[in-house]
């Protein structure tokens, strides 16, 4: 299991990412600050269903992929936090 954070100019999200697809979300982060759009797919932690997410790279600060140390945190929440 792995978690995307996304840091903005006043925002911070974070998204788990589907299982499988950490190594394309670790070559879209690197878009950054360029212009376009990417898809993601990434886990809503309120109905533990897969979604899409689209990020616009130019208004990204930051980004990173974590992985997971356990399964067994539950995590209440995704999207926006900050």
């Amino acid at each position: 299991m792995a978690y995307l954070m996304l840091y903005g100019n006043g925002w911070t999200q974070r998204w788990r990412i589907v299982d499988g697809e950490e190594e394309l979300v670790r070559s879209e982060i690197k878009r950054i600050g360029q212009p376009g759009t990417g898809e993601l797919s990434v886990i809503d932690s309120r109905t533990d269903t897969r979604a899409t997410l689209m990020v616009s790279w130019a208004a990204v600060s930051v980004a990173v992929v974590l992985d997971a140390v356990s399964d067994s945190v539950h995590e209440p929440a995704t999207g926006q936090y900050a």
